[in-house]
């Protein structure tokens, strides 16, 4: 396999690019070729749990490339980054347009699994991240018990003091701790079950 990182890789690559943005479409076809499986993988999947939309917005990422490639200035780091930006800007689009974003808490993302290690080049900015954390907080909220989701509303999304949660829900301090604690877990699993413990287990289930 060729290391992406290499020199001489990374000037093949630099030539395929200036050859695609002098319209040689075989070259574009190449760089398809190359960064696709990436770009679904680690930008588009995690974000948009559904196979055929995901491969709809792949599409759409590389047309929208296409369109831009002209813009595109060489830095070193590759192509790869500036896909990623790509495809992750429509994923959040999309997103928006569905309505599936809406308010959370600053810090509810610590109740998620590690999304894990995916490289620096490919690594979604926490306002990206924290923007598609909401639309998937919100749906799972929806798949746990009644009063789990009031609990954790109360104590982590109003930020309710212990002991106000605890009178609102006419339970001592104590069984309040124990309820939360059950929520949280009870959040974690539902999450597991959706969106997978990491974006390559998200591609995975995809497959």
């Amino acid at each position: 396999m060729t290391d992406p990182n290499n020199d001489e890789s990374k000037d093949d690559e630099r030539e395929l690019v200036e050859r695609a943005q002098a319209g040689d479409r075989a070259a574009f076809r190449a760089l398809y070729q190359r960064f696709a499986p990436q770009v679904y993988r680690y930008a588009i999947v995690p974000t948009v749990h559904d196979r055929t939309l995901a491969e709809d917005l792949l599409a759409d990422t590389f047309v929208r490339a296409l369109e831009n490639l002209h813009r595109f200035k060489w830095q070193g780091r590759g192509l790869l980054p500036w896909l990623i930006r790509i495809a992750k800007n429509l994923c959040l689009d999309h997103l928006r347009k569905s309505g599936r974003m809406g308010a959370w808490p600053v810090g509810f993302e610590n109740l998620l699994p590690d999304p894990g290690d995916i490289g620096s080049e490919a690594a979604v900015s926490r306002q990206q991240m924290a923007e598609v954390m909401r639309g998937r907080i919100d749906a799972c909220l929806e798949g746990i018990n009644p009063r789990y989701r009031k609990v954790v509303e109360f104590r982590l999304m109003q930020q309710m003091p212990r002991e106000q949660a605890a009178a609102e829900m006419d339970v001592s301090i104590g069984t309040l701790d124990v309820l939360l604690f059950r929520a949280c877990k009870a959040f974690r699993k539902v999450y597991v079950q959706r969106f997978g413990e990491s974006p390559q287990q998200d591609f995975e289930g995809a497959s």
